[in-house]
Formats: C-alpha cells, structure tokens, sequence
C-alpha cells in the first residue's frame, strides 16, 4: 500500500463510509422505531461498500492499527445499532459483514462479537423484545451460517462460556435453537426448519470432530484446595493446547461454581457470599477487594442488590464501594464517560446519601487516576453531583422547566478550588448529558443488553485488557461438556420436528440429528442421552401400535417417517448397542412386534447363534415356533386366530364356504415390498450375532429385557401370539449365552432363572417348554469343552429336566435321551463329579419307563461302560442298576 492510495487513505474512506452510518443516532433507529422513518438507500449504500472491503482486505487489516482501531470501535459500534433496524435488507447486510469479520478477524474482536451475538441476534430472537417475524428469520439465518463454521461452536464455548465475565454464548444459543425448532401450530414454520438446521449443524460439528486426538472426556472438576483470587487466573501461554485446555477446564468449573453463588446471592446475599467462601472463591475472612473484584468480573450478579449493598452505610460496604471503585481504569476518559461506566455496572440507590456515598467512592478513583484535570477530589465530587442533578432535570418529564447551558455552568462556578472549570469543559458534559441521556436504572444483562452509548466505551475499554481470543484446532477439547449442556433440548427439539415434519429433506435433517448425537453420546459415554434417544425413536417406528398385518405394512411401506425411524433405530442399535442400557426394552418391544406381524426371517434366532456345530437330533426336533418367512407374508388380512374348542370348530366348518383372499393390488404388493426393503436394511440379526462384543453392562441389560419381554403376561393379547413371543425370546436368549460362552457366568444366573421358571411351570407339552428343555441342553453341550471349571454348575442344570410335569416329560423322552446321549459321547471324559454322574444316570433313568427311550438310552450306557476310562468310583454303584432297568424294559418291548 503506497502513498498517496496506502493505509491513511483506506481509513479516511473507511472513516467516511462509518460517518454514514452515524446519522443512527440522530434518527433513533431501534427496535421502537418506524421502519420506514428514514432512507434506506444510503446506510445500504455504506455497509454494502464495508462488507466488500472487508471481503477484499480479509486478514489484512489487522496488521494495521488504525484500520483495526476503526472497525473495533466505530464500525462495530454502528453495526451493532443497525442491527436492531425494522429493515430487513439493512439487518442482513450488517450479518453478513459480522460473519465475514468474524472469518478474518475474530482473534481481534472477542467482546464485539460477543456483545452482536448477544445484543443483536438473541436480542431479536427472543420474541419478549418485539421483533417482527422478518426480523426473526433474517437472525434466524444469519445464527445458523455462524453454526454452519467449522471452528464456531467450540470457540463460543472456549472464549466466552468458560470466560467468568462473559455470558454464556455457546449455551445461549444452543437452548434458544432448541426453543425456536419447537412449532407453535403445525405446519412447520421457516424458523422451526432454521432452528433445526442450527441444532444439526451443532450436533454434527461435535460427531464429525470424534476422533482426533484431544482429551475430551471432561479434564475431571479441579476444585481450588485454598483460596485464590479467580479474577487474577492467566494462563501460561496461550499458543499451546497442552496449557489452555486444562486452564479453559479449571475456568468453566470456576464459573459453574461462580454462576450457583451468584444465584443465591441474588437472593440472599450473606449466604452467597457463604457459600463462595466455602469454595474457595472468596477468602474465609472477607475483605473489601475480594468482595468487590466479585461485584465487578462476575456475570450474572444482580444490579440491584449490588446498588443496595454498596449503598449501604455498613462499614464493610462502603470499603467495598472504594475497592469496587478503583478496579475501573478511568485513564483519558471524561467525566461524564468515566461516570456512565460507573454507574452501569449497578443500579444507583435513590436516597441522597446513599448516591453521595457512591460519588465519594467514584470521585476518589477518578482523581487518583486523573489528577491533572481538577484541583482535588472535592471538585470531581461536585460535578458528579451535579452532572446527577443535570440528568434527572434533563430526562425526567415531571420536571417542566429544564436547565439551560448558562444555569449549569454558572452553578459549578468556582469548585475547583476556588477557580472556575474552563466553559468549554462544562459546556461539552452539558451537551453530552442532554443528548444521551445517563441511564441510573442500568438493564440486567442476561443476553439482551442494549448497548448504548456509554456502555460501548466500557466495553472497548474492557477489550484491551481481556484473555485474548482463542481459535481451537479441530480436536474435541470441551464437546463432552457442550454436549451435557445441550443433549436434552436438543433430542426434545428434534423429535418434536420430526414428529411434525412432512417433507423428506427436514425428515432427513433429523435423522442426521439423531444418528450425530447417537454418535456422540456412545463415544462420550452418555448413556442415559442414548437411552432417551432410542425411546424417542421407538415411538416414531409405529411398530407399537400394532393392527392387522396387511393393514400394517400397507401403511408402513407408504410412511417414510416411520421407515426411516425403524432403520435409524436398529443402526443405532449395531453400532452403538455398547452404550443401550434400559432401551434395550423398547428395541426388544418394537422387534417382538415385527416377529407377531410376521416380518421377520424364520431363522432370525437360530442364525444369530454361533451354530456351527449344533445337533441334527435337537435341530429336527425343535419346532420351529418362530415367524413365517417374509416372503410368505399373506396376502390379505388374515382372520384372527382362534382358540377354544367352539372357536376350532366354526373355523372348521367354515373351511368349505370360505372364498378364495383376492389377489393384492399392484400398490399393495409395492407397499410390501418396501416394507420388507426396509426391514432388511435394518440388519436386526446382527445385534444378536454380534452380541459377543457388547460391553458387559448392556449385554446385562439386553439379556434382562429379554427375560421381561418373554415373560408371556402381556396384558391383552392372544395367549398363542403371547407364546409365540415367550418362545422368540427364549430363542433369542439361548443364541446370546451361546454367543457368550466366554462370559457366560455374566447370563448364566438370568438364564437359569428363566429356563427354570418355564420348566417347573408347565404342565402340558407346548412349544415354549420344548425350546425350554432343548434349549438347556443345547447350551449344555456346547459349553462343556471349553468350561471345565463350570462342568458342575452346568450339569446340575440338568435337574430341572427331571422336575418335569410327567405328561411334558413323556412327550419328550426321546428326544431328551437322544441329546443326553449325545452330551456323554462328547463330554464323558469332563464328567468327573459324583453329583454330575448321578444327574446323567437319573436322566438315563426315564428311558426305563419309556420304550421308545430305551434303545437310546441303553446305547449310552454301553458306551460308558464299554471303555474303563468312563468308569469311575462316581458312576460304578449306580450304572448296573441303571443298566438293568433299562435291559428289562428293552426285553419287555421286544
């Protein structure tokens, strides 16, 4: 940049193009005023000539002071006044400089971009303040492309959330997304869509960074072990992430505990104090410059109870007040400037002795740090007042006849010691009173502050001498604590679009949602997120509200919510089942429910199981009880099945004069064929053939629904559909132990319990009872080899097979000794134990009473007695005896 066209001439046109923008001040544009009550066309002219120069210079001009100057002062100054324009245009213009100064200048811009996101942006989202709709949606965008930066969302969390005297930007905007997605009336709104968009863009900034190398899982809580003042805190080097990430961590712990004493402070301000004493946030014996650097870096602090405490006439609070009042720089600032900052930070009591007492302290500082402007402090005290007295006279509207300039300066006439202050000085605070007025009733700040005049000079002044702005590298530093603060809102907002939604692509944007915080509750260990997200989901399937089968996948082929719900609900099931701990109960719920409609593959339980070396004997006979192929799926929906010796007999006598089921119609066979796509997509086996990777916590648990699922006491439905399910379960849960026999002892216990409940409670041969018996005996053989130590407890099992009712025992004698014999030829040489032995031989035993049994029965027992290495001093007295009642029976049938 050479002369004459270098940097001197940028900022004159820059310092031009600004003094268009100034005419703000003079016309009143805000939020209260016409949006018609000025011209347009020149303040547009100006910030579309700033937005491309900034776009042109990007980087650039920070490595030139007085252009930087420039836009940290004036420029942001008239953005952040503009922003609260009714002009739509005009407030999308001033977002999309702000974004671009954010993109290049960020580093230089902390407070400035803190106070337009807050006092722009939230200001006019929050519906309280008055905002038009096309207010909104213009905010609305300009948040979401904020969210849509790759680095945005972890700098607001770094920079400000964790910063003790800023507000919480990061948590601010992720509650008023969440608040702003939820629909007042359906259909939805663009803001509902916006806020969506926003929300995902949050959660999938979180999902993509998971990964990287960064310690993410919190840092711990760093609690102070004694008492330091926390406004002093620095960190050793910023350049570096090994010494800001733990100094970001112990800062936001610091204002967590800081946000709870401000809280009770405002509310009882003794126990406040207590309770930050108790922390170590303030000392154990309170002094002065502890309480009052509280009142003056603390967000959150109520204004009026510190203007009452302040003004109070304890001696403890008027020490307070003078310490309160020296932690202002008031270097190079005029009075009235130096006076508005003061009294911004409180709210000024309304008795005159108590205002005194808050002038003494602020004269006092203000003359220590500007003592070339008044003789002594006596002279700042007075015009303070007076200045007070010129406010009240000026803006108070009861008051009819206002002080004129003459009155003003003739009433401070000799205060300075003895001499008059020069007329031009009187006369310039006159004229700044009277047109800005000092605000003595200062608005809260709780993310909606109006920026004036004078609480911008603060501001600015605040920004030289704040932490510098941190730019956080692509790790994950602080998404576990961002994540905690916005997973409930955010899963509520998203469910509750979905649930309204009907187009595909916002369909699509939560499922994304969804899928990203699946991702990042399973990576950080959120297991409770997980859990409520798959009850969410589970609802949208529709597979609980079950109807006819027919019926049923005709509407289910044709509602793209539901199908995407149910593929959405078993991916996260496969990928993330590690972290499912109570929703297993909801997937088991929905999963029954497609088994009862006949959705799922025969095999579905058997192929889950690591079968490769199962028995022929036990496979052929077990029936199978599980559902219908898919493909067989009827055409047509089915009668209801009957039960009961009537309802069999009308059912046959209707087989002759039933009319053929119609054919389905093109539609309906489509409807079917997409119903069955998406229950293939769904991969539901996996989750059982893949159990053997689950962590040993929600393996518990998935085993634990399945008890509960298979309970066979569903309230209100078909006793043979609630066995079908009782028996489906019990499938399931004898592929998972065999899937786990390297845990098994994790199973064994519920599994027991369950086999045992259903054997000792059935007194007819049924399906359930079968899969009950030959299920135990499967898991049996199977473990035998590889658990030697658990030989014992497995065999022993077994018993319960001898308590069964006698009519189950004697439609299944066969079979069991078929499989016993097959367990000894395998295992005979693990069966060592006298109580092993003696289990085998009782079960050996029943083929006496049962002919069939006998041949079987006695070709076990020659082959344990045929090779001396089976027999044992366990075995020998009992094996003849065996033997013989076998032979007897064997001759009597012959």
């Amino acid at each position: 940049m050479m002369d004459p066209y270098g940097v001197p001439c940028m900022v004159e046109i820059l310092h031009f193009l600004c003094s268009l923008l100034n005419v703000m001040e003079n016309i009143e544009v805000g939020p209260r005023s016409n949006p018609i009550a000025y011209d347009e066309d020149v303040p547009l002219f100006a910030l579309g000539l700033i937005n491309s120069a900034i776009e042109l210079g990007g980087a650039s001009f920070k490595n030139h002071p007085k252009l930087l100057t420039l836009i940290q002062e004036e420029l942001f100054y008239n953005l952040m006044q503009f922003g609260l324009s009714k002009s739509p245009l005009i407030l999308s213009t001033v977002c999309s400089i702000v974004l671009n100064l954010y993109h290049y200048l960020r580093t230089k811009l902390k407070l400035q971009l803190e106070a337009f996101i807050s006092s722009v942006l939230l200001r006019i989202l929050q519906s309280k303040y008055g905002a038009s709709y096309q207010q909104q949606e213009v905010a609305m965008e300009a948040l979401v492309d904020f969210c849509r930066q790759p680095t945005f969302v972890s700098e607001m969390f770094t920079n400000y959330d964790s910063d003790i005297s800023c507000s919480n930007v990061f948590e601010g905007l992720a509650n008023l997304l969440s608040k702003s997605a939820f629909p007042v009336k359906s259909p939805l709104s663009a803001m509902n869509t916006l806020a969506l968009d926003g929300l995902v863009a949050l959660v999938q900034s979180m999902a993509d960074r998971i990964g990287h190398d960064s310690s993410a899982s919190g840092e711990g809580n760093p609690e102070l072990e004694e008492y330091y003042p926390f406004w002093t805190l620095k960190c050793e080097n910023y350049g570096e992430p090994h010494h800001w990430v733990p100094f970001i961590h112990r800062m936001k712990h610091i204002k967590r505990k800081l946000t709870i004493g401000v809280d009770h402070f405002n509310r009882e301000p003794k126990k406040g104090l207590e309770f930050l004493q108790g922390f170590n946030l303030l000392p154990d014996t309170l002094d002065p410059k502890s309480v009052a650097c509280f009142f003056r870096y603390t967000a959150g602090i109520d204004k009026d109870v510190v203007g009452d405490f302040l003004g109070s006439h304890d001696e403890f609070c008027i020490q307070v007040l003078h310490a309160f009042a020296r932690t202002f720089n008031f270097q190079g600032m005029n009075l009235d400037t130096a006076l508005r900052i003061f009294l911004e930070t409180f709210r000024l009591p309304g008795e005159s002795q108590k205002i005194m007492r808050v002038l003494e302290a602020f004269a006092e500082s203000y003359y220590e740090q500007s003592p070339n402007i008044f003789a002594n402090i006596d002279a700042a005290l007075v015009l303070s007042y007076a200045m007070i007295l010129l406010n009240t006279d000026l803006h108070n509207a009861q008051v009819k006849k206002k002080m004129r300039e003459e009155d003003f300066i003739r009433n401070n006439r000799n205060i300075n010691g003895g001499n008059d202050l020069p007329r031009e000085f009187l006369s310039e605070l006159y004229h700044s009173i009277r047109d800005n007025e000092i605000r003595m009733v200062p608005e809260q700040a709780a993310g909606a502050t109006v920026m004036t005049r004078s609480h911008w000079i603060g501001l600015v002044h605040k920004a030289r001498e704040t932490a510098p702005f941190i730019v956080p590298d692509c790790g994950s530093h602080f998404d576990y604590d961002m994540f905690a603060i916005m997973s409930g809102p955010s899963i509520a907002a998203i469910s509750v679009v979905f649930d309204h939604a009907e187009q595909e692509d916002v369909l699509r944007s939560c499922i994304d949602g969804f899928l990203s915080i699946a991702k990042i509750s399973a990576s950080y260990n959120f297991g409770n997120v997980l859990n409520d997200l798959v009850v969410s989901l589970c609802k949208f399937t529709t597979l609980t509200h079950q109807s006819f089968v027919e019926e049923f996948i005709l509407d289910f082929g044709d509602d793209i919510k539901a199908k995407m719900a149910t593929v959405a609900l078993f991916t996260i099931a496969n990928r993330y089942g590690d972290h499912i701990h109570s929703g297993w109960r909801n997937i088991l719920e929905c999963i029954m429910s497609l088994q009862n409609l006949g959705l799922l593959p025969a095999r579905l339980a058997s192929d889950a199981a690591d079968d490769l070396d199962s028995s022929p004997v036990l496979d052929q006979a077990t029936p199978a009880a599980t559902s219908s192929p898919a493909s067989l799926v009827p055409a047509m929906t089915p009668a209801r099945k009957s039960s009961g010796l009537m309802g069999r007999f009308s059912l046959l006598l209707s087989l002759d004069t039933e009319e053929p089921a119609p054919q389905p119609t093109e539609e309906q066979l489509a409807a079917r064929r997409r119903t069955l796509h998406t229950i293939q997509d769904c991969h539901i086996d996996s989750i059982f053939a893949e159990s053997k990777f689950l962590q040993a916590e929600s393996l518990s648990e998935l085993v634990h629904a399945l008890v509960l699922a298979g309970g066979c006491s569903s309230k209100g439905t078909n006793y043979l559909e609630d066995e079908d399910t009782a028996v489906f379960c019990l499938e399931l849960l004898i592929a998972i132990t065999l899937n786990n026999r390297d845990r098994i002892m994790l199973l064994w216990q519920n599994v027991y319990e369950h086999i045992a409940n259903v054997v000792q409670s059935s007194v007819m041969p049924c399906a359930l009872v079968e899969k009950a018996v030959f299920g135990l005996l499967r898991i049996c053989q199977r473990l035998l080899p590889y658990k030697e130590n658990l030989t014992d407890e497995l065999l022993k099992s077994l018993q319960l097979v001898l308590k069964l009712d006698a009519r189950v025992a004697d439609a299944y004698c066969e079979q069991i000794t078929q499989e016993v014999m097959h367990l000894v030829k395998a295992n005979a040489m693990q069966i060592r134990s006298h109580m092993g032995w003696r289990t085998i031989i009782s079960l050996l035993s029943i083929t006496a009473r049962h002919p069939e049994a006998s041949e079987v029965g006695f070709e076990t027992l020659s082959f344990i007695m045929s090779d001396g290495s089976y027999l044992l001093p366990t075995n020998y007295s009992s094996l003849p005896e065996c033997g013989q009642a076998v032979c007897r029976v064997s001759s009597w049938s012959c």
